[in-house]
């Protein structure tokens, strides 16, 4: 009974460390999209929603920008297909020189909002290194704070 709970309160810290979903940017091939959403000031957290498959070596990337204003007001680089710090339902093969990855993780990248408000988040996925015969279903950019 104590195990249970004490698992319970750590599923619920760990969960609640993660952030709010606050909006994504649908990707299902490479390209550009955006959204506006409402931002706190303070630290905003990316995840991908990911499903793709491929051979050989890639490097896949979001390039993202805050708006705010009209004006552009921070940037990052965002590696779906690297180091994950957390996952959920997250599924990885590598058999050889094939790959897959599916599922969703929070990226190794966040950005710090100097003033909250409506913000446009616009994101750009591209392969900066292309497999042969990527097959790419779902790789939202998923905005959390």
């Amino acid at each position: 009974m104590l195990t249970r709970a004490l698992l319970l309160a750590t599923s619920v810290l760990v969960l609640g460390g993660c952030g709010k979903e606050v909006g994504r940017v649908p990707f299902s091939a490479e390209g550009k999209g955006s959204i506006t959403v409402p931002l706190a000031a303070g630290r905003v957290d990316f995840w991908t929603d990911l499903a793709i498959e491929y051979q050989g070596d890639a490097s896949l990337q979001y390039l993202i920008a805050l708006e705010q204003g009209g004006a552009r007001v921070a940037t990052a680089i965002c590696d779906p297909l690297g180091h994950l710090t957390s996952t959920t339902a997250w599924s990885e093969r590598n058999l050889g020189s094939s790959h897959s990855r599916s599922g969703s993780g929070k990226m190794a990248c966040s950005l710090k909002l100097a003033a909250g408000g409506p913000t446009t988040v616009r994101a750009t996925l591209a392969f900066a290194s292309r497999p042969a015969s990527p097959v790419l279903n779902k790789a939202d950019l998923v905005v959390k704070q």
